[in-house]
């Protein structure tokens, strides 16, 4: 009996080439769409509609419900807030001290946080610890600031703390609809799995993650007022502490939102998904995609263990899009052409981008 062959997908196209002596070493494939508010689409490279899981990249639209309800301003908090709960942060001091406070203020303490332990993403913060013997906390996990946000939503709204993570608690199921309704995609076609810290993250078409990025760089026509008012507020206060999102060092999210204040917001995550937005006037006329508003997602098929590979493509899509242009920002250098160098230092191959925006 013959057992019958199922035909291979085609392969997904290059993104990112890394050469060494001249010739191709590896190669870094994916997927990119680029969509407007309203979902028309703009650009793409590969499959829109490429399933994806936008795990941290979902960060801004699960905080989104506790500030449309209005119990987070119940706490009197502020911009800093905002961004540290819609943060991958890097485990530095001050990201620590920051949701140390927000929790106190809130009459908690890091006990009731439910995220990952780990070390800092911030290599001189990670080795200072290691040095002290100081053994990292859930503070200093990326997502605590996230976790906080939700158990103090729980609390404002009398809701069991134990529990808020579970996904059928009231915040996780709030933030499914959030995500539902911003990137335009059903409730019930959204696939959802526990993310690296625990709560639930949500699998969609990559072109409804670059919607719900459009909708957060400009909530214009977002139908319900509140929803519109929290995402503009999250949108601002993630581009005015771009720190706080990432981190002071090596993390490409802050270094987008410095090189380009008020005209990107950007937030990776996880396994090689990166999405951004880019509000109104982000774009300066005779952009060749047009003036904007846009939204961008992208998905490296190697996942995490090719960062290299999404920093240079953050910076690639950036200058297709005509916001970035040579020379570059200084804190951008280095995201778009990482050095490969032998033991000397001396430069032996290059790592760049290879496609093009259709």
């Amino acid at each position: 009996m013959t057992r019958s062959r199922r035909a291979a997908a085609p392969a997904a196209p290059a993104l990112v080439e890394v050469t060494r002596g001249g010739r191709v070493e590896s190669i870094h494939r994916g997927a990119i769409a680029v969509v407007s508010p309203d979902g028309t689409a703009v650009a793409s490279v590969g499959d829109p509609d490429l399933f994806v899981y936008a795990r941290s990249s979902a960060k801004p639209f699960q905080l989104a419900p506790f500030v449309a309800s209005g119990r987070f301003d119940d706490y009197g908090f502020g911009t800093e807030a905002l961004a540290i709960m819609a943060a991958s942060h890097s485990g530095e001091d001050r990201h620590v001290r920051l949701v140390q406070e927000l929790l106190r203020r809130g009459g908690l303490t890091s006990a009731v946080l439910q995220n990952q332990v780990h070390a800092p993403y911030d290599t001189e913060t990670a080795h200072r610890l290691l040095r002290d013997g100081e053994k990292p906390t859930v503070l200093r996990g990326n997502c605590s600031g996230k976790h906080a946000g939700m158990v103090l939503f729980a609390k404002a709204s009398g809701w069991p703390l134990d529990s808020y993570w579970h996904p059928d608690h009231p915040v996780q199921r709030l933030a499914l609809e959030t995500v539902s309704a911003l990137g335009d995609v059903p409730v019930e076609e959204i696939v959802t799995a526990v993310d690296g810290c625990g709560v639930i993250t949500f699998g969609m078409p990559l072109r409804g993650l670059a919607v719900a990025f459009a909708r957060l760089a400009d909530p214009s026509a977002v139908a319900d007022p509140p929803l519109r008012s929290a995402l503009i507020r999250i949108r601002d206060a993630m581009m005015a502490h771009p720190e706080l999102v990432g981190g002071e060092r090596r993390r490409v999210d802050t270094a987008l939102m410095r090189s380009y204040p008020k005209r990107v917001v950007s937030k990776g995550g996880a396994e090689g998904v990166l999405a951004m937005g880019l509000p109104p006037g982000a774009l300066e006329q005779g952009s060749p995609f047009g003036a904007g508003p846009f939204g961008i997602a992208a998905k490296v098929e190697d996942g995490n263990l090719a960062r290299r590979a999404g920093d240079v493509t953050s910076v690639a899509l950036l200058r297709q899009l005509g916001l970035a242009a040579d020379p570059l920002p200084g804190p951008l250098v280095d995201f778009a052409a990482p050095l490969i160098a032998d033991p000397r230092g001396e430069r032996s191959g290059d790592v760049r981008a290879t496609f093009s925006l259709r």
